[in-house]
């Protein structure tokens, strides 16, 4: 049973409720360091703060959304040479949102509501997968 004690987690959300619940649940897994963020901006700075091991984000928020922010996200992963995972929340699955995602290297998509279960065998299996800087675009 893989264990998360020494890897950092970014939430990105624009609903509390939805922020707190995964962070609560990626505490319950052990992460040693859960930020959260309620857009893309927000999240952009929290990895300029401390350069996360694990993303969760939302698709849609204001003014920043997942895409944008995923973007930008392995942008700099390349610069930095620091690949990390990102997996997508969504309350929808839109063709088109899905293919765009995985062109920019999402590497997996969850539906709202989360279970802790769910979340679970998704953060192990993309925290277990190999990582290149442009994402492995496992979704």
């Amino acid at each position: 049973m893989p264990t998360y004690t020494d890897k950092r987690a970014l939430v990105i959300d624009d609903q509390e409720f939805v922020r707190r619940a995964v962070a609560t649940m990626l505490d319950r897994m052990g992460f040693a360091e859960i930020r959260q963020a309620a857009d893309g901006a927000g999240g952009l700075e929290a990895c300029g703060r401390a350069w996360p091991d694990l993303v969760i984000c939302d698709v849609e928020m204001e003014p920043i959304d997942g895409l944008v922010f995923l973007k930008a996200f392995r942008g700099e992963a390349v610069r930095m040479n620091r690949p990390s995972p990102v997996i997508f929340l969504s309350s929808h699955s839109e063709a088109e949102t899905v293919r765009q995602a995985r062109r920019l290297g999402v590497d997996a998509f969850l539906l709202k509501p989360v279970t802790g279960a769910e979340l679970k065998r998704r953060v192990d299996f993309v925290l277990d997968a190999p990582r290149c800087p442009t994402g492995a675009g496992t979704a």
